[in-house]
């Protein structure tokens, strides 16, 4: 399994340190993320439909709702990255420019060359990250805020409106709509795709059909997305066992749980909570 080597939580978001040396199933977040190369072998990832390289002169930005995977492939060096997942409440507060993170054309390209700017950004929160001590929450917050106006800078963020006419090759069904509403508002992490398709009076085939068309995400990516977001949230509390998180998301044992949490993260929960800080 990989080695994650510091994660840090925060009103922003999460930013991971990672040795790679596991695979990651096809998944996709809320929100976007930026991935840097810190050490190690150059590799591949694969965003949508295509495989980028993640180098050492780069960035690879993933906009929410967007499908990505890694295919772990033997290698002399381990690759180190640096990955940072961004909270887009905290975004739009740190600028208005920021406000269509979540929107899955956020970003018009996945690959950026690092800047000398953006990679002194990234070599700061790599020291910070690099201290004993849990990092300054302020300076964190402001070094993060200035990779991403970096970013923009080099690939300039649409507004909202032009945003809004973007195509984005969807057509919301109103049942769908209900539902995703419905399962984005209570957290439902535990209803079957069949389930879901007889409350919203569709059969099997239509229902995942018109799921794809209205979401741009299969049911079963979407639950699963909605089932890692709360598994981070519970690994966070630390006074719930790892076995009742498992049960309470629905799965018949923690073996289950840490089998689903690898295949995401590309290594077990227990990990992920030994090293979790909050900030």
């Amino acid at each position: 399994m990989s080695d994650p080597l510091r994660i840090i939580h925060g009103r922003f978001g999460r930013v991971v340190l990672v040795r790679l040396d596991h695979s990651m199933v096809v998944h996709a977040h809320r929100e976007c993320h930026i991935v840097f190369k810190i050490g190690g072998a150059d590799i591949q990832f694969g965003v949508g439909a295509k495989e980028y390289p993640v180098t050492a002169h780069s960035a690879l930005m993933i906009n929410a709702w967007e499908p990505h995977y890694y295919h772990y492939r033997e290698t002399e060096a381990k690759t180190v990255l640096l990955a940072f997942y961004l909270n887009p409440h905290w975004l739009k507060e740190v600028d208005r420019r920021f406000a269509g993170s979540t929107h899955p054309k956020f970003f018009e390209r996945p690959v950026e060359v690092l800047t000398p700017r953006l990679a002194r950004g990234r070599d700061d929160v790599l020291d910070a990250l690099g201290q004993l001590e849990p990092p300054n929450v302020q300076d964190t917050e402001n070094l993060i805020a200035s990779i991403f106006s970096e970013i923009l800078t080099l690939s300039p963020p649409r507004t909202l409106p032009q945003l809004a006419s973007e195509r984005v090759d969807r057509d919301y069904d109103a049942r769908i709509r209900k539902i995703v509403e419905r399962m984005l508002g209570d957290g439902d992490v535990l209803s079957r795709p069949e389930d879901l398709a007889a409350s919203a009076g569709l059969s099997r085939a239509q229902f995942f059909r018109l799921f794809k068309k209205s979401t741009g995400l299969p049911p079963a990516l979407f639950l699963s997305m909605l089932k890692m977001e709360a598994s981070l949230e519970k690994v966070a509390q630390r006074d719930i066992s790892l076995q009742d998180i498992a049960f309470d998301l629905g799965f018949d044992t923690a073996g289950n749980f840490t089998r689903f949490f690898v295949g995401m993260q590309g290594f077990a929960p227990s990990k992920y909570r030994k090293l979790l800080e909050v900030v």
